[in-house]
């Protein structure tokens, strides 16, 4: 996802697609944000007849109140919201170009006059669809996220990148093999070494008070207080400190090696791959082989 050559094949085959369905931030990589590669998607659909479906259950009002398409400055064909709208509550929404959602809902018309769909309606049901107290929820929510406007969003992502930048800190200062990494109000733990013992920080931080899923985005909301906050950041060193006390993780002389980022290559049409060894390595094209690959650093 988000790489030069995806683009390529699907632009070889876009006469298959009737639609192409991208999450445009993904909830477990939130550092990668590929504005470049999205906006290049939608010229390729458009130009194709293709529909482009943006995934934002995760990033939808939490990043922007008009979510990745207000931020990215980019518009999808039809777009799928849930989490935050829902207002706590059940809810799943789709909203989109007219030609598309008529198909839905029949086109102009309401319940209560002598109008009536004007195109044909889609038959679609489930236990919570149209419920009116998740309605109610969600109409309760976009009118707050409407009053409040971009600064609501504008201050958990300062609240989380600050939270973010001084655990990657602490992090670097004891020499722990774990970075942080956030793209709006979301924020994950990565390890960047592979030891067994590992996921009991998880654990650790849940005996602490902090309710964390091994291994999941977590999010800030406005009920977050600094207090709150600062809770947080104690468990989360405090833990790392009983990890590396008990040899669980490594106390590194010098700050653990970052993570390899595929949207960084270090050389064009470098690529991410292993060595002998199975560590990580960069890898460029051999151009006397034509499909084999050497080390950078080789």
């Amino acid at each position: 996802y988000g790489t030069p050559e995806t683009l390529t094949a699907l632009k070889e085959r876009m006469d298959e697609f009737a639609a192409i369905v991208v999450e445009p931030v993904q909830s477990r990589r939130p550092d990668f944000q590929p504005r470049e590669f999205l906006h290049a998607l939608r010229d390729l659909t458009t130009q194709a007849g293709t529909l482009l479906i943006f995934d934002e259950v995760v990033t939808g009002f939490r990043s922007h109140p008009g979510g990745i398409q207000a931020l990215f400055d980019i518009r999808a064909d039809l777009v799928s919201y849930g989490k935050v709208v829902g207002g706590g509550f059940p809810i799943g929404v789709i909203a989109g170009n007219r030609q598309f959602m008529d198909a839905l809902d029949g086109g102009q018309w309401q319940y209560g006059d002598d109008s009536v769909p004007t195109v044909g309606v889609t038959y679609f049901a489930g236990t919570f669809v149209r419920h009116p107290l998740a309605l109610a929820a969600a109409k309760a929510v976009l009118l707050h996220l409407k009053a409040a406007g971009p600064e609501l969003q504008h201050t958990l992502t300062t609240s989380t990148a600050a939270m973010v930048d001084e655990l990657n800190a602490y992090c670097r200062e004891v020499g722990a093999p774990i970075v942080l990494k956030s793209f709006s109000s979301v924020w994950k733990i990565f390890f960047t070494e592979d030891h067994p013992m590992q996921d009991l920080l998880f654990a650790m931080m849940r005996n602490r008070g902090v309710h964390i899923l091994d291994n999941f985005p977590c999010f800030f909301t406005t009920a977050h207080t600094p207090q709150d906050i600062a809770v947080i950041k104690t468990a989360f060193k405090e833990a790392v400190a009983e990890l590396q006390e008990a040899d669980f993780i490594p106390r590194h002389a010098e700050a653990a090696p970052a993570v390899f980022d595929a949207n960084r290559p270090p050389a064009p049409g470098a690529r991410i791959g292993k060595d002998p060894d199975g560590n990580p390595a960069w890898f460029v094209p051999n151009p006397e082989q034509p499909g084999k690959y050497l080390r950078l650093d080789a």
